[in-house]
């Protein structure tokens, strides 16, 4: 294991160990992603991605949290995946397929700023429920949004926080708040990933987020399904229109498209850099 070479990649700031699993080789996938993250402690790593064979695409990205939790989508991680395989020439193709967690999704490499990957409708919405929830020492009711787009994401904007009132997205108490909100009762057993949005331009279609990921437990410089989930919230609940440019803590931009057709989600897309930090 101390020998394992890896390769080390963001995707808007959110940052991955990529290591080559096509031969199948790699087993304790869970011992190996925590004994990784805990070789590059303190860098801010946010998981493991293992590039394996695929029966159904050309590649499977199996992707582990820090925590050595398995078995997840992370839409930036699917972007690192694409530049890895063409960094490596695994394949010279710029449209590949990827499976990851049993779907498949179609990606475009356009340049290293803009890599598109192609996700599937929601699985589930829910629109502007109510949650009670304790932030510092006041008690409210919360309107927040739920969306599963292969990974559950509940949505905040900050203007609906009154208890305490929040004016900028810098106010969050994301650690203290988004672990709240994650393990919250009505949530479970499962929990939840948490992003918390305040709304930039309507005009312009531009919005900011900051998540606190769940498998990370801590707030992640970049979330691509969570941009995802933070894009349909804004158009379902203020009506922004796409493509909408997401800001990530990162400072860098995201960018989701998508149509509306017949009240139904098409052509869900999310772009965005992706590039090699380190062999």
């Amino acid at each position: 294991m101390s020998n394992l070479s890896y390769k080390k990649y963001s995707g808007a700031g959110n940052n991955f160990l990529l290591v080559n699993n096509l031969k199948g080789e790699l087993k304790d996938l869970h011992k190996i992603t925590v004994e990784l993250i805990e070789k590059e402690k303190g860098k801010n790593f946010d998981g493991v991605i293992f590039l394996e064979d695929s029966d159904i695409a050309d590649f499977k990205m199996n992707y582990y949290n820090k925590d050595g939790t398995g078995d997840a989508l992370c839409g930036n991680g699917l972007r690192c995946t694409m530049k890895y395989i063409l960094d490596n020439k695994f394949s010279d193709r710029k449209e590949l397929t990827i499976e990851a967690v049993k779907n498949i999704y179609a990606a475009e490499y356009k340049s290293d700023e803009f890599i598109t990957i192609h996700f599937p409708p929601p699985k589930k919405i829910k629109l502007k429920f109510k949650l009670k929830v304790q932030f510092l020492q006041w008690w409210s009711l919360l309107t927040a949004s739920y969306f599963d787009v292969g990974a559950p994401h509940l949505i905040v904007f900050i203007d609906n926080i009154e208890k305490p009132l929040v004016k900028l997205l810098d106010e969050v108490d994301i650690d203290n708040w988004g672990r709240n909100l994650r393990m919250h009762k009505d949530l479970m057993p499962e929990g939840t990933n948490v992003n918390f949005v305040e709304v930039i331009s309507e005009d312009k279609s531009e919005i900011a987020i900051r998540t606190y990921e769940r498998g990370v437990e801590g707030e992640t410089l970049a979330c691509g399904t969570g941009s995802i989930s933070s894009a349909l919230s804004a158009y379902a609940e203020r009506n922004i229109q796409p493509p909408i440019k997401i800001h990530t803590r990162s400072k860098r931009i995201l960018t989701v498209d998508f149509k509306v057709i017949e009240r139904k989600i098409r052509n869900l897309t999310l772009s965005g850099p992706a590039e090699l930090i380190s062999d």
